[in-house]
């Protein structure tokens, strides 16, 4: 006993030593599979949480502003692609709208008048003036009848000289030409046109041609008419009858 109570402090400090260095060693195990409950829980190790958290936030919201901006500059060419659609149809109207005012000025045709003279007799498509002429040809026919009668005859009888003067009494065929000046035009498409006051006679010439057929009929019944007429005259006045 005096022994150990003599060196209880060797022994008390040896035992001390030996609990020290098991604790180290856990410690140092612990240290080896994790952290010590006070280290886990120290804040620069949470500071670090924090910015891992925030920096991948921040690339999240990166990333996200990079779809963003990657959709934006995506969607931009189609915008684009539209305007230049709409620009191209725009100037595609304009120059169909330019072609077709072109084609338009260019289908528009330009005459100028000639230096052209037509002219015409309006008696010569009067109805009423061509059965006159035709009763003028039976009395000129008529009036050579006479004169042929005469040379037979040793005395003419007065009522036959008569009719032979009456016979002589014509209408003039024909009045004073009217003119058409500058009759036709020159036009830009290559063609000879009619001017307007022309055309109009063209047109009423068509229409006389038209009728002329029946006209001529008429005009013959009118001349075999009047030659009958003068040629009962004749031979009343032949045979010694007085006119009434």
């Amino acid at each position: 006993m005096k022994m150990f109570y003599k060196h209880w402090k060797k022994i008390a400090l040896t035992l001390t030593a030996l609990f020290w260095a098991s604790c180290s060693e856990t410690h140092e195990e612990a240290v080896l599979y994790g952290c010590p409950p006070d280290d886990c829980y120290d804040e620069p190790e949470s500071s670090d949480s924090n910015n891992d958290e925030s920096s991948s936030s921040e690339k999240t919201i990166s990333s996200s502003s990079e779809t963003a901006s990657s959709s934006s500059e995506t969607s931009k060419p189609e915008s684009s692609e539209t305007a230049n659609t709409e620009s191209s149809s725009s100037e595609s109207i304009e120059t169909e709208s330019s072609s077709s005012e072109a084609k338009s000025s260019s289908s528009e045709i330009t005459c100028v008048p000639l230096d052209s003279t037509v002219s015409y007799f309006t008696d010569d498509y009067n109805e009423d003036l061509e059965k006159l002429w035709s009763k003028q040809a039976a009395q000129h026919d008529a009036a050579k009848r006479i004169d042929s009668i005469k040379t037979t005859l040793a005395e003419t009888p007065m009522c036959l000289e008569n009719l032979r003067m009456e016979l002589e009494r014509f209408v003039a065929l024909y009045g004073a030409p009217i003119d058409i000046k500058n009759a036709v035009d020159s036009c830009s498409d290559g063609t000879i046109r009619p001017s307007e006051e022309y055309a109009k006679f063209l047109k009423m010439q068509e229409e006389w041609e038209a009728n002329k057929p029946a006209l001529d009929a008429e005009c013959k019944k009118v001349y075999e008419d009047k030659l009958k007429e003068i040629e009962a005259r004749i031979n009343k006045c032949l045979s010694g009858e007085t006119e009434e």
